[in-house]
């Protein structure tokens, strides 16, 4: 037989025509196999299986559920941290200092420019304590690394302090809390 012959019964245009059909039929079975791979791997990705027959649209409520706050204490203690990035033209520092108060809440937290201090309203349900961290982008210690604290316009020594961090026992009643520093930022 010679090179490039081919068998007695056999066409060239028909061994070409099986090859090309069976090439094709494979690579169609290939495809739909990665599709459905990566269909199934796509839920995977996503986590969104649809659980029930119920279509995701009617599951939903069609307007928003707003939940009322509620105003009493849920627990004896409450804290607010937020970033401060600067003071509001009114010289309400609430929301720019990280505190944490026990048995009370914290009406509001003002800048006195004309005594630099912090001038914080409280509203006590008993005996408790509040933490403070003073940033010095608001507020600035006394020479000697220290504030002044004054409760109930009363100056106040049975405070603990570490670096910026105030510690500030009250009694049930007390109604404001002063801090004095070097200079007030509002």
């Amino acid at each position: 037989m010679e090179t490039g012959t081919l068998p007695k019964g056999f066409k060239s245009n028909q061994a070409s025509a099986n090859k090309t059909s069976a090439n094709k039929a494979g690579i169609i079975i290939t495809v739909s196999i990665l599709a459905v791979a990566l269909v199934g791997s796509g839920l995977f990705l996503t986590g969104d299986f649809p659980m029930s027959e119920t279509p995701k649209s009617q599951m939903e409520p069609s307007t928003p559920v707003m939940q009322q706050e509620y105003d009493a204490p849920l627990s004896p203690e409450k804290s607010l941290s937020q970033p401060a990035s600067y003071a509001s033209s009114a010289g309400d520092l609430y929301g720019y200092l990280e505190f944490k108060i026990s048995n009370g809440d914290i009406k509001s937290m003002t800048a006195d420019d004309y005594n630099t201090s912090l001038v914080i309203a409280v509203d006590t349900y008993g005996n408790g304590e509040m933490y403070i961290d003073l940033d010095e982008q608001f507020i600035g210690s006394l020479d000697d690394g220290t504030y002044f604290v004054i409760v109930d316009n009363e100056e106040f020594d049975d405070y603990m302090q570490a670096g910026t961090e105030l510690y500030i026992p009250f009694e049930m009643g007390t109604e404001k809390i002063e801090i004095v520093g070097s200079y007030i930022l509002s």
